[in-house]
């Protein structure tokens, strides 16, 4: 479907009031939700949105099994620093896995929280997010394969797409969907978690020139964005993306 940029607003008012929170069970965001605690929603955030690759089924039943592993509390379960033996996941080895869940229980144990993390460094928010991004890698070590995917380094090369999910998770506020759980940044610092279905809307909409999906690409389209709901322009995020990721859910149970 086509759609003209004078019509963009009442189309994307019609998905948001279309796609809210019966829908969550098609997303990674339904874990952090679950539970009541800011740190387990934090925790459970960032660890959702990191393994938010791949066919949603799959995110999903591998989600289930870490955070059955975690227990009750995912903060405490990180704390307790248990040894994953789940198995792998994709791009990530069992011992990738297990090494990434020691290494948030080492950045929960020094600060607290990866709000914290987030606010102990100088500068704008891509700034910080690259040091947060940079501080938690150097955590693994060695730093393999499988973990420089997982958590990937944020450049301007990188839409870096997860890292934006998480923000978008906990900056955004509470609205069924999102969490509202940092004061660290605003919702209209965001920068939009560029994937396949934002990027197809993006280039029907003219709302960029570029051909590469990189940063510039999502700043691009978040500043379009922004010019319909300049104080949240993530706001139609997980609207706009549902149409896309529900086809492959339902594809995926036949």
């Amino acid at each position: 479907m086509k759609i003209k940029n004078q019509d963009l607003t009442p189309y994307l008012d019609r998905l948001y009031k279309e796609f809210g929170r019966e829908t969550l069970y098609s997303d990674p965001l339904q874990f952090p939700r679950r539970y009541k605690s800011r740190k387990d929603r934090e925790a459970s955030a960032l660890i959702s949105a990191f393994f938010a690759y791949g066919r949603v089924g799959n995110i999903i039943f591998h989600l289930e099994k870490v955070h059955a592993f975690l227990g009750r509390s995912p903060h405490r379960g990180l704390l307790e620093g248990k040894e994953w033996k789940g198995g792998a996941y994709r791009f990530q080895t069992e011992k990738d896995i297990c090494w990434f869940l020691l290494g948030l229980a080492g950045i929960y144990q020094d600060h607290g929280s990866v709000e914290n993390l987030f606010r102990s460094f100088d500068g704008d928010a891509e700034t910080k997010l690259r040091c947060m991004a940079d501080e938690i890698r150097n955590r693994f070590s060695p730093l393999t394969r499988g973990l420089d995917h997982l958590v990937s380094m944020p450049s301007d090369k990188s839409p870096a797409k997860r890292w934006r999910l998480f923000l978008r998770w906990v900056v955004r506020e509470d609205d069924g969907l999102d969490l509202g759980i940092w004061k660290a940044l605003k919702p209209c610092d965001l920068v939009v978690p560029l994937d396949t279905h934002i990027a197809k809307m993006a280039q029907t909409l003219k709302f960029t020139k570029r051909k590469s999906r990189d940063l510039r690409f999502a700043i691009d389209v978040t500043e379009k964005l922004r010019e319909i709901c300049p104080e949240d322009p993530l706001k139609y995020d997980f609207a706009l993306v549902r149409p896309g990721i529900l086809d492959n859910y339902f594809k995926k149970e036949k």
